[in-house]
């Protein structure tokens, strides 16, 4: 009897834990399903990092975001922004839209997710994407990615990125809107 209630907690036990591991305590929950980008659909040569332009997670960068402030939503057939994500050489992030704002906010890091967007708008976007990046690559050492967000309306938004080894962290995203 103590064997099955034994096993029984142990495997209870297990449950908790993945579920506490995939769903983070950010509010991220990434539960789901999780688009991929990796090498094979990345582009080679991403530019440096600019502090002033760029939306930083550590070694994750969403590319020229601040620069959408004031601008109205121009890509993605008028939903939002193209914003491409740069990670250096052999690391893997995860970024997230906070379950609270999947209705409103999207990503678009695939072509296929960029064709759901074009008939469903925010709707059709991913609200999990994972970065994988070469393992190698050209002079600038990290890999590149070209998508963006798609939002319902301009916005200041919080994202979350998890990098492998590193945890998570959520930092403001300006679409259309100053943070």
């Amino acid at each position: 009897m103590w064997r099955r209630g034994g096993l029984l907690i142990v495997l209870l036990v297990i449950a908790l834990a993945g579920y506490l591991l995939v769903s983070g305590s950010d509010g991220s929950d990434p539960r789901g399903p999780v688009a991929e980008a990796n090498c094979s659909n990345a582009v080679e040569g991403s530019p440096r990092l600019n502090g002033k332009s760029d939306v930083v997670f550590d070694l994750f960068a969403l590319m020229g975001a601040r620069r959408t402030a004031g601008r109205p939503r121009d890509a993605f057939d008028g939903h939002g922004y193209k914003v491409p994500a740069t990670l250096p050489w052999g690391v893997t992030a995860t970024l997230s839209v906070p379950a609270g704002l999947r209705s409103r906010v999207g990503l678009v890091y695939s072509l296929d997710t960029q064709e759901r967007v074009f008939r469903k708008g925010v709707e059709g976007a991913d609200s999990v994407v994972r970065f994988t990046a070469c393992p190698t690559g050209g002079e600038r050492q990290r890999t590149g990615w070209p998508g963006g967000l798609v939002v319902d309306r301009r916005r200041c938004v919080v994202l979350v990125v998890r990098i492998a080894g590193r945890g998570s962290m959520r930092r403001r995203v300006p679409l259309g809107r100053r943070c």
